[in-house]
């Protein structure tokens, strides 16, 4: 029987689960207007938060609203400073339980997992099955996956780990039952978008279909197989279920041999080396060339510092180095 966890709320709202969200929340956000006015009085605002969270009180506030256009268009909701810190404080307690509720091959938003986990684990079976011949691979992507989310089916994932009925109060406060769709930028937002599908289309296409090589991240999906007709009934059977099930379309699939190099998570990926994506190189040119034309070198050192840390994880010392760059040691 699948275990339900009772009396949450206590853990949520405790002084040492408050203030390690209020340090995890302030990190990179102390010159923001947000954190320097709950700042002046940290200690009284920590309380009363906890105690509309526990007493049923606590409603959310209004989101600031954005878009950003890297890759593409989407739009990014940014919660008060406060709303922030109750999310943080939820999800330090219920994020280990639906991470248990998760298949080991779903690398977002989990310890010990992540982008280069994933990939260092497809590469590395990559290699292993290529030694038994021909082998193929079904990527697939769903279209406007955060938004496309049936809040009604979500919530009875929720509520089969989660009876503390304070607690789900707090997580209806910040996602509603009713509607479709979540809001991009929101942790809880990343916490159950991931038990989405990790809960549901995971087990489907491990212990249904019996696929044991198989990698997601979030609604990114690569399937291996020994033949393009296997991984066509495989593609079939999991957009049939997704749609039925979840609500959740494809924007795109696409089956190929390995040889030529499987696309996921920014990098092209072969067994023996791993490029990365052609548009992610264009648009980190255009980016260096831009800040290095507006002598911005404040945001160039910041972008450079993320952007080295994905692209060294790839063969990539020529790029870098016609980039006019020194490669970070490792």
């Amino acid at each position: 029987m699948t275990r339900r966890y009772r009396n949450l709320i206590g853990s949520v709202t405790s002084p040492r689960t408050m203030e390690a969200a209020y340090r995890l929340t302030a990190a990179g956000k102390r010159l923001t207007p947000g954190y320097l006015e709950f700042k002046e009085f940290s200690a009284l605002n920590l309380a009363e938060l906890a105690r509309d969270m526990r007493e049923g009180r606590y409603v959310s506030g209004e989101p600031r609203q954005f878009h950003v256009f890297d890759p593409k268009k989407r739009l990014i909701s940014a919660l008060p400073f406060r709303d922030r810190v109750a999310q943080q404080a939820l999800c330090l307690v219920i994020a280990p339980i639906f991470d248990r509720a998760l298949l080991p091959r779903a690398f977002a938003c989990r310890p010990g997992r992540g982008t280069h986990a994933g990939v260092v684990l497809l590469q590395s079976e990559l290699r292993r099955e290529s030694r038994g011949g021909a082998l193929y691979f079904l990527k697939t992507d769903f279209r406007g996956y955060f938004a496309s989310i049936q809040r009604d089916v979500l919530w009875r994932l929720i509520e089969a780990k989660i009876s503390c009925r304070a607690t789900l109060a707090v997580a209806e406060a910040m996602v509603p039952r009713r509607g479709i769709g979540l809001p991009i930028g929101s942790l809880t937002s990343q916490i159950f978008a991931n038990l989405y599908t990790g809960a549901t289309l995971d087990r489907h296409l491990q212990q249904r279909l019996g696929e044991r090589l198989w990698y997601r991240y979030m609604d990114d999906l690569v399937v291996l197989g020994r033949s393009s007709a296997h991984l066509r009934a495989v593609k079939d059977s999991i957009e049939d279920y997704s749609r039925r099930e979840l609500g959740l379309r494809f924007s795109k699939w696409s089956i190929a041999p390995v040889t030529r190099g499987v696309n996921f998570l920014g990098y092209r990926i072969w067994p023996t080396h791993k490029l990365l994506r052609r548009d992610s190189v264009i648009r980190a040119r255009r980016k260096i060339a831009a800040y290095r034309a507006a002598n911005d070198q404040e945001r160039l050192r910041k972008f450079l510092g993320a952007w080295l840390g994905h692209a060294q994880w790839a063969d990539s010392a020529n790029l870098i180095r016609s980039l006019g760059l020194i490669a970070r040691p490792s």
